[in-house]
């Protein structure tokens, strides 16, 4: 695999793994009603605006740049 693909896959994964979380999250609350909303909330917040999130955009992006300046 080459580094743009090797980037390309760490982008969407990361993305991935960060939609997992959200629906994990989503999932507990839906299911068993034992956690208050705020703190699903705060959670989603802190995941979707958070240093995940960040790595995941910086990923995403630097993939894209590659790609761009590759002609691709």
């Amino acid at each position: 695999m080459n580094d743009r693909s090797s980037e390309l896959e760490a982008a969407v994964r990361a993305q991935d793994a960060l939609i997992a979380e959200a629906q994990r999250l989503l999932k507990a609350y839906v299911e068993t009603k034992r956690v208050h909303p705020d703190a699903v909330i705060n959670d989603l917040l802190w995941l979707f605006d958070g240093p995940r999130q960040r790595e995941a955009q910086r990923l995403a992006a630097m993939a894209l740049r590659e790609a761009h300046e590759n002609g691709a």
